[in-house]
């Protein structure tokens, strides 16, 4: 049985209410679409250590921050993520999020997941190998990230999964969520769009207008190299480094303020509103809510049709 129960804050004033740690920028798969480029060729440049991750999610903490997302790359095959977990529960934050792509899960990691309460999200892009591997570029990879599906599913743990829209598999995301809730029996499933950061920018660089929009404020992603954004795919608009500011000053700073106001009249120009109750972080996006431009939410539950909700028409954030 999955956990249901997490209500989240409402009542947070801190300059960063939902923290994104992204641990390295080594990954094991070679996904087309992925917005930090990670794969296992990848060289981590100037990593931060352990110990100063443990420092920045003490920092967050302090600052108010109560929910952290911590991300890759791959989180599962940098060895301090038991650490880190540990860490923020024991501090108190509410919610702890691993997002992962599920093919790496050794029963000591899904054990510290199920000891601290560890929610778990991952990606998964056709309800069939074939083509979900084509993403990934790494064969097998299907099968194991659905099997580990099953595992966490079977441990309580509570666990999202967004379903990814290739530009050629467009349309085919309800099939694969209607997979994932009566096969693998995930009760959480989002759709979204590609977005076009990272090996997904083509043709056309990806501007502000592509970000979902709920970054607009509240929410900081701090790099594997120290660079801190508003989030996960707004690296090319950083406000700066751990390795030379303190994140409290890097959080309250106007430049920050500026990037967000910036993110927010982009999204807002693109026909969507980052302001509105559905969209904003203090409600529990992300990456418990849905918010940003083309929002696409699935959830299904056994036996049903599957129903697609929107909401301002905005946009749930890359899985």
């Amino acid at each position: 049985m999955q956990r249901t129960d997490y209500q989240p804050r409402t009542d947070s004033t801190s300059p960063v209410d939902f923290l994104w740690l992204e641990l390295t920028n080594q990954c094991n798969l070679r996904c087309t679409h992925c917005y930090a480029e990670s794969g296992p060729d990848v060289k981590d440049v100037n990593r931060l250590t352990s110990s100063e991750q443990v420092a920045l999610i003490g920092d967050a903490y302090d600052l108010g921050c109560r929910r952290i997302q911590l991300i890759g790359g791959e989180p599962t095959i940098s060895k301090g993520l038991p650490r880190l977990i540990e860490h923020a529960r024991s501090l108190g934050y509410d919610l702890i999020e691993v997002y992962t792509n599920l093919v790496h899960l050794p029963d000591d990691l899904l054990r510290c997941f199920v000891q601290h309460e560890v929610c778990v999200a991952t990606s998964v892009y056709a309800d069939k190998a074939d083509p979900h591997d084509a993403v990934t570029r790494t064969p097998g990879s299907f099968r194991k990230t659905i099997a580990n599906l099953r595992k966490v599913v079977s441990a309580g743990l509570r666990v999202r999964v967004s379903v990814i829209e290739m530009p050629d598999s467009h349309g085919e995301g309800e099939r694969t969520a209607r997979f994932l809730n009566d096969d693998v029996s995930i009760q959480d499933v989002r759709i979204d769009r590609m977005r076009p950061f990272g090996r997904a920018e083509t043709h056309i660089e990806g501007g502000l207008a592509d970000l979902c929009g709920s970054c607009a404020s509240g929410t900081l992603c701090v790099s594997p190299d120290g660079e801190v954004a508003p989030c996960i795919m707004s690296k090319r608009w950083s406000v700066g480094s751990v390795r030379t500011q303190p994140l409290a000053e890097l959080a309250q700073s106007v430049r920050l303020a500026h990037v967000r106001q910036a993110i927010r009249d982009a999204v807002v120009h693109a026909g969507a509103d980052p302001s509105s109750a559905n969209c904003a972080p203090n409600v529990g996006c992300p990456p418990l809510n849905v918010c940003g431009p083309d929002l696409n939410k699935i959830t299904l539950h056994r036996g049903e049709t599957a129903t697609h909700v929107r909401h301002h028409e905005s946009a749930t954030r890359r899985g």
